[in-house]
């Protein structure tokens, strides 16, 4: 009869360690660095356990663009009131206009 070959199991203590280590909050980088336990099998683990794992961020994968703002048919949509000119009469001009760097304007 051939002997039985056993999977790589993780012992009991260092499985402890990575569920303990990732309720912390470590990072599955982290994690493998303190217990040598690889950022594969230790996400398993925590997601075995129920504890969340963060998806890998994706180096140069941008996230899809957003749509742009409601457009709208009303021809006077985002016009800026303070830039058109008043149409009331009773409106005054701005006092004055210096380019002068002075303060206070001499007279």
């Amino acid at each position: 009869m051939a002997p039985r070959r056993m999977a790589n199991v993780l012992s009991d203590n260092k499985k402890q360690q990575v569920v303990a280590l990732g309720r912390l909050g470590w990072p599955l980088r982290r994690i493998e660095d303190e217990t040598g336990v690889r950022r594969e099998t230790a996400s398993a683990y925590l997601k075995a356990a129920g504890i969340p794992v963060r998806p890998p961020r994706g180096w140069g994968r941008r996230p899809p663009a957003k749509p742009a703002n409601g457009t709208s048919t009303d021809p006077g949509a985002g016009r800026n009131p303070a830039n058109d000119p008043s149409t009331d009469p009773d409106s005054k001009p701005a006092n004055e206009v210096s380019t002068d760097l002075a303060w206070p304007p001499c007279q």
